[in-house]
C-alpha cells in the first residue's frame, strides 16, 4: 500500500486504468498505481469506475479481509458493485445440472466462489435502517449462487483488501441459481460444495461465514450508507465465499452443489471468445 495518500490525481488515473483494462480486456501484469492506503481511499476508486461504467448496478459483493488486517483495516468485509451485465440468473434447467458457460479475463486472476445470494424486499436509503435491531425482515429471497471473481490484474488479491476494492470488488460474476425455500431452517441444515474438474475441492456449512450471511447483508447495508448509496428494492447481496477462494484457469469445468436445492454445472470461458 502507498506510504502516503493519493493526489486527486492518482486517484483518477488509477480509477481510469482499472476500469479501462476492463472495458478493453487488457490482461495488466501489475496493479497499475499506488496502492490505496485506506478503505476509504479505495473506494473513492471504485467510485471512479462505478463512474466510468454504463452499466447499472444490481447489487453488491460483499468479501472478506483476512482476519491479520482487520484490526489495521479497521473492517471485517469490503463491497464491490455487481454489474448488470455480470448478473446470471439461471433458468430451471441450469439451475439442475445443464451445463453452462461463464466468461472470466484469460490471463488475468480467476477464482470460483460458491456463495448465497440475498435479495432485499425494500428501498434502503441511507441511513434508514438501524442494522443493530436486525436485518432479517429486509430479505426478499435467499438464493443459491456463485460469483466469479475476475480481474485483468493478474495477481490481484496478493495486493490486498484496498487494491481489490479499488478494482471494483475483483468480481466478474454473480450467478443466481435456485431459490432456497424456508431458508433460515434450510441454510442451517445444508452442505455446500465446490468441485473442479471432477476434483472435489471442499465442503463446507451453507451458513458457514463469518458470524452468518445476515451479518453480510448488514455490513453491505451499512458500508453503501456511509458512501451515500441508496438500494433499491431487489438489490442483491453475494454475501461472502463458504467453501474459499477457488483460483481456477480458463477452461475449467466446475460443479457447485446447495445440498439438493441447486446443482449448477459450468465451464470458465475466455470473454473474447
Amino acid at each position: 500500500m502507498s506510504a502516503t495518500p493519493l493526489t486527486s490525481e492518482q486517484i483518477s488515473e488509477l480509477a481510469h486504468a482499472l476500469s479501462s483494462a476492463r472495458k478493453d480486456v487488457r490482461i495488466l501484469d501489475r496493479f497499475p498505481g499506488p496502492i490505496p492506503s485506506t478503505l476509504e481511499e479505495a473506494y473513492v476508486v471504485q467510485d471512479g469506475s462505478v463512474s466510468a461504467s454504463e452499466q447499472p448496478i444490481v447489487g453488491w459483493k460483499v468479501g472478506m479481509v483476512p482476519s491479520e488486517l482487520r484490526e489495521k483495516m479497521g473492517a471485517e468485509r469490503i463491497i464491490g458493485p455487481i454489474f448488470k451485465n455480470v448478473h446470471v440468473p439461471l433458468n430451471e434447467q441450469q439451475a439442475t445440472g445443464e451445463m453452462f458457460e461463464l466468461p472470466v479475463f484469460a490471463g488475468g486472476f480467476i477464482a470460483i466462489e460458491a456463495e448465497l445470494v440475498i435479495e432485499i424486499n425494500q428501498d434502503i436509503a441511507p441511513g434508514s435502517i438501524n442494522t443493530a435491531d436486525g436485518v432479517e425482515h429486509l430479505v426478499k429471497g435467499v438464493y443459491a449462487g456463485i460469483e466469479i471473481a475476475s480481474s485483468p490484474v493478474v495477481d490481484l488479491n496478493s495486493y490486498g483488501p484496498t487494491a481489490i476494492i479499488a478494482d471494483i470488488g475483483n468480481q466478474y460474476g454473480v450467478v443466481v441459481g435456485s431459490a432456497i425455500s424456508d431458508w433460515k431452517n434450510s441454510i442451517a441444515n445444508m452442505q455446500t460444495s465446490v468441485t473442479i474438474n471432477d476434483q472435489l475441492i471442499n465442503t463446507a456449512p451453507t451458513d458457514g461465514i463469518l458470524n452468518g450471511p445476515m451479518a453480510a447483508l448488514a455490513f453491505m447495508i451499512d458500508c453503501c450508507a456511509e458512501r451515500g448509496i441508496t438500494l433499491p428494492a431487489g438489490s442483491l447481496c453475494c454475501s461472502g465465499a463458504i467453501t474459499g477462494v477457488h483460483e481456477v484457469l480458463v477452461g475449467a469445468k466446475s460443479t457447485v452443489k446447495f445440498g439438493d436445492v441447486c446443482t449448477m454445472d459450468f465451464t470458465l470461458v475466455d470473454i473474447n471468445k
